[in-house]
């Protein structure tokens, strides 16, 4: 059964302050005198050229961004588009170079860019899930295609083009699926009936494409930067097609939690109103210079994983208490089934767990023992805290940080590869080449790595999931126990009775005759 780390408030994952870093008096202050001015400009660092040419354009190349995510590289060249669909025949495209989003953008990204005044909360009827801290790493959904805009605008990117979209889902060579040509699992998506909801976006690691990007399908469908027209792909550009240039629709990629096996082709094309929202529906990033932030002078240490977004030899120790359910059957002959569902043998909650059985009731006095009847029942649900050992694994900092405690202070060095723009509500700070927040300001930026999250002040690796689930069914093979005489409604006689019975409407059964026959 999945365990659930207890975080810290959901808004502390996506802010921090920062503090600012001082500035020297500048030489030829006035009232300073000429020593002065020569110690200030000794003491002023000499600014070193930065090479902005950025990661490495090829294969396998990766670059952690400014909101958390890990981008990944996709060279430019020739890939084999489409399949069987009317809307999408097998033809040849080139694209450029570009990086994107090795993940659906999450909850927490999203977040960030509210509080920063650049985005607007998505709908909370396709999103209920938005604010609350356990599903941080799930993707955003209930966002318009124009919210999806505003977000990758806000991170210095784009949407991606289908071409774009479908090059990173199939590889060069036309993969029928993001892992290759073998048939859909549950292991590999989350798809179908598999879990019936979204999912942490780094939890299908096996179903990693060909350019390492995850959840090309399933999880949430994507909104791509196309206007959707039926038969543009029979008469299209053969290089970096843009979509046609208006339309009614725009562009869907992707698959979802609620869909088959045939719609987890990455070649198939759908198209939506761009106004609506789903709660199956979410977007991911292109960013054309991965180095045009500058990195924050302050951030977050993190074990579990490493700055690539692979885990280290130490994984966190998580102890979470034992939770189990048992089911008790209880009849008699008025046959209206119900049964009571128990969390814990012996019906004593660990400590900070709660339970829940939607759609049964908890029995007066208990905590943890519910009666549910046929109606609609959801699964049973155990959630609490577990202990996390943040000291069994050494923490780290990002490249080009010095730790001091579970802090990582930007100590850049002329190898590091920084830009000079900052997210808002920060300053460039050119003496330290880092971003520092605006005095009495709070900074709007994503400390953790996607997949992590923030535990006791360190970004911690969550790989078991953020909910404790217990997906049983309530079995309804009991029946509810004879109070007083049953109503007229409730207790039917049969059409008729065997020979020598006769129907007894107090207990609902056909019964032998107590009186004898009459006499011939």
């Amino acid at each position: 059964m999945k365990r659930l780390i207890h975080f810290t408030p959901f808004i502390a994952i996506i802010s921090i302050i920062v503090i600012s870093c001082n500035i020297p008096v500048q030489p030829g202050t006035a009232g300073s005198s000429e020593e002065e001015q020569q110690s200030t400009v000794d003491a002023t660092p000499n600014l070193e050229t930065i090479d902005l040419a950025g990661p490495p354009m090829e294969v396998g190349s990766t670059y952690r961004y400014i909101d958390g995510t890990l981008l990944v590289a996709v060279p430019g060249g020739k890939f084999i588009m489409g399949g069987d669909n009317e809307d999408n025949p097998v033809h040849e495209v080139t694209v450029s170079d570009f990086w994107i989003y090795s993940t659906k953008v999450t909850n927490a990204q999203y977040a960030s860019c509210v509080v920063a005044g650049h985005c607007t909360p998505p709908d909370p009827d396709n999103n209920p899930i938005y604010n609350d801290y356990k599903f941080i790493n799930f993707p955003v959904t209930g966002v318009t295609h124009t919210q999806a805009v505003e977000y990758c605008e806000y991170v210095n990117g784009r949407l991606p083009t289908e071409a774009e979209w479908e090059k990173t889902a199939r590889g060069p060579d036309g993969n029928l699926f993001p892992w290759g040509d073998g048939a859909p699992s549950c292991d590999l998506l989350n798809f179908e009936s598999c879990v019936g909801k979204t999912t942490n976006v780094t939890q299908y690691k096996d179903g990693i494409s060909y350019y390492s990007a995850l959840d090309m399908s399933g999880n949430a469908r994507e909104w791509v930067a196309d206007w959707y027209s039926v038969d543009y792909y029979n008469n299209s550009v053969g290089e970096n097609p843009l979509g046609p240039e208006f339309g009614e629709t725009r562009s869907v990629r992707g698959s979802s939690y609620q869909d088959g096996q045939d719609a987890a082709f990455p070649s198939n094309r759908f198209s939506l109103d761009p106004t609506l929202t789903l709660p199956d529906l979410g977007f991911r990033c292109i960013v054309e210079e991965p180095v045009h932030f500058a990195p924050a002078c302050e951030s977050l240490a993190y074990n579990g994983l490493d700055v690539n977004g692979q885990l280290d030899d130490c994984v966190t120790q998580v102890t979470c208490n034992d939770v189990s359910v048992t089911q008790s059957a209880l009849c008699s002959g008025r046959y209206l089934p119900y049964t009571i569902v128990t969390f814990n043998v012996n019906n004593t909650p660990p400590d900070g767990w709660t339970f829940d059985a939607p759609g049964c009731t908890l029995l007066s006095g208990e905590t943890s023992k519910f009666e549910c009847k046929p109606g609609d029942v959801g699964p049973l649900i155990a959630t609490g805290s577990c202990t996390v050992d943040n000291n069994s694994c050494a923490s780290a900092c990002p490249q080009g940080y010095v730790q001091d405690g579970n802090t990582c202070v930007w100590g850049g060095t002329p190898e590091t590869l920084t830009g000079t723009a900052c997210l808002p509500g920060m300053t460039y700070d050119p003496q330290t080449q880092c971003c520092s927040a605006n005095p009495g300001t709070a900074t709007v930026l994503p400390l953790c790595p996607v997949g992590t999250s923030l535990i006791d002040g360190v970004c911690v690796g969550n790989p078991t999931g953020e909910l404790s689930t217990v997906n049983e069914n309530v079995i309804f093979n009991s029946c509810e126990p004879p109070k007083d005489r049953p109503d007229d409604d409730v207790c039917i006689p049969p059409p008729s009775c065997p020979r020598g019975q006769s129907f007894n409407t107090s207990t609902c059964k056909c019964e032998p005759n107590t009186q004898p026959p009459p006499i011939p």
